[in-house]
């Protein structure tokens, strides 16, 4: 099967996202006054994961990201 384009819509957005979800993160969890544990503690999702999600390093599936607040 072969790959989309590079310039396809879709890629594009994804690209966007991973771009921009990392600092997003961080300014939403810092604004709330959260630390990188207490966002764990509270959305159920290791600090370790959160840490790789604000350093860029990993984007969270839809299986994280469909969680709710405990």
């Amino acid at each position: 099967m072969p790959s989309a384009p590079d310039n396809h819509d879709a890629h594009d957005y994804a690209e966007r996202i991973r771009e921009r979800l990392p600092r997003r993160l961080q300014e939403l969890r810092e604004g709330c006054g959260l630390s990188m544990c207490a966002l764990w503690m509270k959305c159920g999702v290791s600090r370790d994961t959160i840490s790789r999600i604000e350093g860029g390093d990993t984007i969270p599936g839809v299986h994280v990201l469909a969680r709710e607040n405990k």
